[in-house]
């Protein structure tokens, strides 16, 4: 990867960002001087986060976080979660072991701290309704899997185990 020009091109950016953990003003100064001038050559790298900071870390509880009202789907320019998801060509083979899982360690998470706490956000974020609550019970709909990997990632306390899964199973995208 190092030596791609991926890695090039992602290195002379990777402040840009990063200066508007400060605030617009000094983000907009940041963003200028290393993009215009610098280009990537400055002798530093700034974080934005804590070192050892994980994204699910930044996932707030529900009783701090106002609940945002989306349009509902008009058919033309945007479609449902499960229109989507049939446009994908989604298959994965029916007597495979699923690749989603609950880590063992943490099998009393989605219940207790990601619902009680959280609301369950793993059956917002997730754009192929994978999980979703019944009944206070996680139910993990694997076959419904983008292999976006956001619940590995994004879940609160990482609760998620995602493996590849067998054969060729996943979304089929014709136009890439």
């Amino acid at each position: 990867m190092k030596k791609s020009w991926v890695y090039e091109e992602l290195y002379k950016s990777r402040n840009f960002a990063a200066g508007f953990k400060w605030g617009f003003i000094p983000g907009t100064l940041v963003s200028g001087i290393t993009s215009i001038f610098t280009r990537g050559k400055e002798p530093f790298t700034l974080s934005k986060h804590k070192k050892g900071f994980r994204d699910c870390d930044a996932t707030l509880p529900a009783a701090q976080a106002k609940p945002i009202e989306y349009p509902k789907p008009d058919g033309v320019l945007s479609f449902d979660l499960l229109t989507n998801l049939q446009r994908s060509g989604t298959n994965h083979e029916e007597d495979q072991e699923p690749h989603l899982r609950i880590k063992p360690d943490l099998k009393r998470y989605p219940e207790g701290e990601s619902l009680k706490v959280y609301a369950g956000p793993e059956q917002r974020f997730c754009p192929a309704k994978v999980y979703e609550y019944h009944e206070n019970k996680l139910v993990i709909n694997a076959q419904n899997c983008l292999h976006c990997k956001a619940c590995s990632i994004k879940t609160p306390g990482q609760f998620i185990k995602w493996t590849v899964p067998e054969g060729s199973g996943g979304p089929a995208y014709s136009n890439m």
